[in-house]
């Protein structure tokens, strides 16, 4: 079972409030945009990115009481987010090879 599910349900609240509260903002902020109301508009994208910024340090709070409650569990983290890198990484250098260099291959054939 997944560490994330053995923590207190209640400590996940905080997340389900938070996306509330950004999807209003943006709602609001969209709102006011469309009414050409520039500042008000500004003002309920600054509080939605506060909004977003105050989820980010709670997730690091759940990833932290993730670890100090299932520390035999951090190397499983650790090495997943490990494998994950890496296949990312190469994903980005086969569209790299395949975006940029093959085409760059085939322009010098031509321009012979």
């Amino acid at each position: 079972m997944l560490p994330i599910a053995q923590l207190p349900s209640q400590m996940y609240t905080p997340v389900l409030l938070l996306v509330i509260a950004y999807a209003v903002l943006t709602i609001l902020g969209n709102r006011a945009r469309s009414n050409d109301d520039r500042p008000r508009a500004e003002r309920f994208s600054n509080w939605a990115f506060l909004v977003v910024l105050v989820f980010a340090a709670y997730a690091v709070v759940l990833l932290l009481a993730s670890v100090f409650s299932y520390p035999s569990r951090f190397y499983d983290m650790v090495l997943i987010i490990f494998v994950i890198t890496v296949f990312f990484a190469l994903l980005l250098s086969a569209f790299f090879v395949i975006a940029e260099v093959i085409p760059n291959v085939f322009r010098r054939g031509r321009d012979r």
